[in-house]
């Protein structure tokens, strides 16, 4: 290959763990793992002494652990953290809490010795070191800005408009990587809903309850995990649960229910394209909200919502930690507009109290 690697840095108490990352990353020619650390202070001591691009850090680990490891580094403004935790409550609770406090991303392993997952664990951690690597590469000039390849924006086209007097009667959110900033920004600034709210947010099983506990605790606002069977009350936010699809159908009574899907054969789930496609055929006058992420998960939902005139609002990529999923919207002209966080809050607001 050409050009500079994506120095990383691993972190994690278990020999067995570091070998696995190591055997994982070592085809990719483009990244170099620089460093090994078993614990918090050695991984913010190797990541001064051998200034990695991307930091792959684990949670539970003696004398400094993952979280006071990501405080530090984030405060010395240092490289990327993507968390590589484990999926149990206390595991989903911590992820979460990094995220919150400044880690860019995570993976999911399981047991270590039982159910490691290498193929799985591989394809994510391989894609997410790239990106953040690319960025981070970018940000100190090893790299220049945006040289990975892409394909232009397009600018909207005008005839993509809000129909007025469209008030919803079901809103959904397909988000990924920087979702849980993303979307207390976007709960944050959202006021009473006259319809249900309901989030495609990719993470594994066992995360989702946890965060959407969270979200509720900060934002003091009633958001709950959602499953098979679950109903869908008007002014409820509902995070689908993790690891799998679902769809949205309406029952004889008229109120929207959750239905199981099949899983889509991609390795991001829940599906935002499942939950886009079935609300907009069970839906009278849904709107779709495409925010931050990796990938293009939306796109193909968002088709179905243009296709019949709903809204799709789509968060400005300027303004996104990943720019993935809104930039694959715009480039297929299905955004009605782009806006940052803040904005789409606004005009969700705007269309929910129109009279």
């Amino acid at each position: 290959m050409t050009g500079p690697r994506i120095r990383l840095l691993v972190v994690d108490d278990s020999n067995f763990v570091r070998i696995a990352l190591r055997m994982m990353l070592e085809p990719a020619s483009d990244i170099e793992i620089v460093g090994e650390a078993r614990n918090g202070a050695e991984a913010l001591r190797l990541s001064r002494k051998l200034k990695p691009h991307v930091v792959a850090m684990d949670l539970n680990m003696p004398i400094m652990d993952g979280i006071e490891a990501v405080q530090a580094i984030v405060a010395e403004k240092g490289p990327p953290c993507i968390m590589v935790s484990s999926e149990t409550s206390e595991g989903a609770a911590a992820t979460i809490w990094a995220l919150e406090i400044g880690a860019v991303d995570f993976v999911c392993k399981n047991s270590p010795f039982i159910t490691f997952d290498m193929v799985s664990i591989e394809r994510q951690l391989t894609e997410k070191v790239r990106h953040w690597g690319r960025w981070r590469m970018a940000l100190t000039g090893e790299i220049a800005p945006g040289s990975s390849p892409a394909a232009p924006v397009p600018d909207l086209p005008a005839s993509r408009s809000v129909a007025r007097g469209h008030c919803p009667d079901l809103i959904v959110v397909g988000v990924s990587t920087g979702g849980p900033v993303a979307l207390a920004e976007l709960l944050g600034g959202l006021g009473p809903l006259p319809c249900p709210l309901v989030v495609a947010q990719h993470m594994p099983a066992g995360f989702t309850a946890g965060f959407a506990a969270s979200l509720a605790r900060t934002l003091g606002r009633p958001v709950v995990e959602g499953g098979g069977g679950a109903a869908l009350d008007p002014g409820a936010v509902t995070i689908l649960r993790g690891g799998c699809d679902w769809t949205v159908r309406r029952s004889s009574s008229g109120r929207f229910c959750l239905n199981a899907a099949d899983p889509a054969a991609t390795i991001y789930h829940p599906s935002a394209d499942r939950l886009f496609h079935s609300a907009a055929e069970a839906a009278e006058s849904p709107v779709a909200v495409v925010l931050t992420g990796m990938g293009e998960d939306g796109s193909a939902g968002a088709a179905a919502f243009a296709e019949r005139g709903f809204p799709v609002l789509v968060q400005d990529p300027a303004t996104c930690a990943v720019d993935g999923m809104p930039k694959a919207a715009i480039r297929a002209a299905l955004a009605t507009e782009v806006l940052p966080v803040a904005g789409i809050a606004r005009k969700l607001n705007h269309l929910c109290t129109f009279t």
